[in-house]
């Protein structure tokens, strides 16, 4: 039972991965990054 839902939650992962983001998701991307690059602050060192 155990190895035939980690393969269904591996089987939907997958598929979730491959899907393409909505264009609205991408755009508060971008002004996520935007936002980050503007203070100066960054998750990278």
């Amino acid at each position: 039972m155990r190895a035939q839902i980690d393969e269904n939650l591996k089987r939907v992962y997958s598929a979730a991965l491959n899907e393409e983001l909505p264009d609205r998701f991408r755009e508060l991307l971008a002004q996520l990054k935007a936002a980050e690059g503007g203070t100066g602050k960054g998750g990278t060192s």
